[in-house]
């Protein structure tokens, strides 16, 4: 992986780790089957660095993708600021420490189906009550992502306020404003039409 101090005056201190989903946990305590090298850099002024991500081999699932968030956090030098300033100024000065996380998938060879067909394999249901929910079901091996997801009521576009992502093998509970009116299900409990 390559990362990249677009500014053209100032150099970065740059930390980089991976974790299993938890957002809290810091660097030191993550524990994840991979190491990244280096895991601490300075970035200089237009200059990249390239990342290396080495499995360690650790046992992970052979019938799934495993999801996994690499943190990428940039710390920004501090302001010189000219002598004239009061010490009081100096000190009423902001920074920001900015952390990225992306999604990394570890993908087993052999796993059935493509990822790219994964998103029509979704089994959508819809559960009304209060709050209506739309439950996705993921059949696949592979991780869907979505941005938008709308149910169409009687000609009517009902929105969920939700993105998400669903695991392979998992559900997925999306909340729904109040309906107007339930959609037709099936005795199975799965949506009719689109």
């Amino acid at each position: 992986m390559q990362v990249s101090n677009d500014d053209a005056h100032a150099a970065r201190l740059v930390q980089v780790w991976l974790d299993g989903g938890d957002a809290r946990l810091t660097a030191e305590h993550s524990e994840v089957p991979f190491t990244l090298s280096p895991p601490v850099f300075r970035l200089d002024p237009g200059k990249s660095q390239a990342i290396r991500l080495a499995y360690t081999q650790e046992p992970l699932p052979r019938d799934r993708e495993s999801l996994f968030w690499l943190n990428v956090l940039e710390v920004p030098p501090a302001t010189r600021q000219p002598e004239a300033f009061a010490a009081a100024e100096r000190q009423n000065q902001l920074r920001f420490a900015f952390r990225i996380r992306t999604k990394v998938f570890f993908r087993p060879q052999g796993l059935s189906g493509s990822p790219k067909d994964a998103p029509g394999q979704l089994i959508w249901t819809l559960h009304t009550g209060k709050p209506a929910v739309l439950r996705v079901f993921n059949p696949s091996p592979f991780h869907v992502t979505f941005h938008d997801v709308a149910l169409v009521v009687g000609g009517q576009v009902v929105p969920s306020d939700q993105q998400g992502m669903v695991a392979p093998h998992a559900s997925l509970d999306l909340a729904l404003p109040p309906l107007m009116q339930p959609a037709p299900v099936d005795p199975a409990g799965h949506l009719s039409g689109q």
